[in-house]
């Protein structure tokens, strides 16, 4: 019966796993918590954006092309979920802040846009999407999953203004549905 038990425990390990070496930045012997992040670069601003920068003070300002008095979307319902989910997941501050991106932040700013630019058409009572209808349009799927929430709509006219505030370029599939 000894021999069984014994039999059965030859692959326990009797010791401790060792301990991993401390890196050139870990010398303190401090844990990987309580070690200093690394600082967060800016991204380089282009040209175009130092000027977008310069011309307006603040990226709501940015004045996008408009259609019939909206702003066109080309981008699918998905791309905006996309994007939006990516601000908040980045680490970045929304610009001119220290606020870091939240979902009741960006429901914010939309509010703000559409009081700024002006109800879309089919929703002139509206005060602009909350954090609540932004969270509902955040978690559908699908290529237009959530396409008539106002959520849809400001959150593309976001960011419109965050891409040519930070002097991004326009996609292939946005040329694309630019030319039709």
């Amino acid at each position: 019966m000894g021999k069984a038990l014994a039999a059965k425990n030859d692959n326990v390990r009797a010791d401790p796993y060792p301990k991993k070496k401390l890196t050139k930045r870990d010398t303190s012997g401090a844990d990987k918590e309580n070690i200093d992040a690394k600082p967060i670069k800016q991204p380089k601003t282009s040209r175009a954006a130092a000027e977008i920068q310069k011309q307006y003070g603040d990226f709501l300002d940015i004045e996008l092309e408009e259609v019939l008095g909206e702003v066109p979307c080309y981008d699918d319902a998905s791309t905006v979920r996309r994007k939006l989910n990516k601000l908040r997941t980045d680490k970045g501050n929304i610009p001119g802040t220290k606020k870091k991106w939240t979902q009741a932040s960006m429901a914010r700013l939309m509010q703000e846009l559409e009081e700024r630019d002006g109800a879309v058409e089919y929703k002139k009572n509206s005060v602009g999407p909350s954090a609540r209808t932004l969270g509902t349009f955040l978690k559908k799927s699908g290529k237009m999953g959530g396409g008539d929430s106002p959520s849809y709509y400001w959150g593309y006219v976001l960011c419109e203004k965050l891409r040519m505030w930070e002097g991004g370029k326009k996609t292939k599939t946005r040329e694309e549905k630019e030319m039709e």
